[in-house]
């Protein structure tokens, strides 16, 4: 006789309820005003706040070792819609830092992790501003460095990284740096 396993009849009822779920979503979003609409950032913060504890609750069932396809499609199919509305919300005016952070750093494919070793946040702070947090006024202009250099880097804005300093043909040939070969000792030459 097989063993009764409580895990079996759990993918079926979460898949249910995130389908459900996501049906009031899907409503919610299709009915949010335009994004120059006041209402607009309010309204779909609402909306991304709900996605947000259903993708967590599908991440922690997708996380098990019984998981099953059905899971699996469901967390997709909530990441794909909040990352779309994410995109409309960081386009949108008054968008949030922590909106237009989401939606740089999703189209360069970094982990919120990588983007805060960007430019030395604390690592835990991109989620935080992505949730509806507010940077320091020391980590406002971090924040926005970093939104732009990942915004190049992603292709979302036209324009160049900065470009390391010229060097003429003769301080670099084939790789070959004087003041590296020299390290120092043209200045012990002069000194004796």
């Amino acid at each position: 006789m097989a063993e009764f396993d409580k895990h079996d009849g759990e993918a079926q009822t979460i898949v249910s309820l995130a389908e459900a779920a996501m049906h009031m979503y899907r409503a919610a979003i299709d009915s949010l005003p335009f994004p120059e609409d006041k209402k607009f950032q309010k309204r779909a913060e609402i909306v991304l706040t709900g996605m947000r504890k259903l993708r967590a609750a599908l991440t922690e069932a997708a996380s098990h070792g019984r998981s099953t396809p059905t899971v699996m499609m469901a967390l997709s199919d909530v990441r794909r819609r909040y990352d779309d509305l994410m995109e409309r919300a960081a386009d949108a005016p008054g968008s949030t830092l922590g909106q237009q952070l989401y939606n740089a750093r999703i189209h360069a494919k970094l982990s919120s992790h990588e983007a805060a070793n960007g430019v030395g946040l604390p690592i835990g702070l991109p989620d935080e501003l992505e949730e509806g947090g507010t940077p320091t006024d020391a980590q406002t202009p971090l924040v926005q460095q970093l939104i732009a250099a990942i915004r190049l880097v992603a292709g979302l804005d036209e324009g160049e990284l900065e470009p390391a300093p010229a060097e003429s043909a003769d301080e670099r040939v084939n790789g070959w740096d004087e003041d590296l070969a020299m390290n120092g000792a043209g200045e012990e030459a002069h000194a004796h």
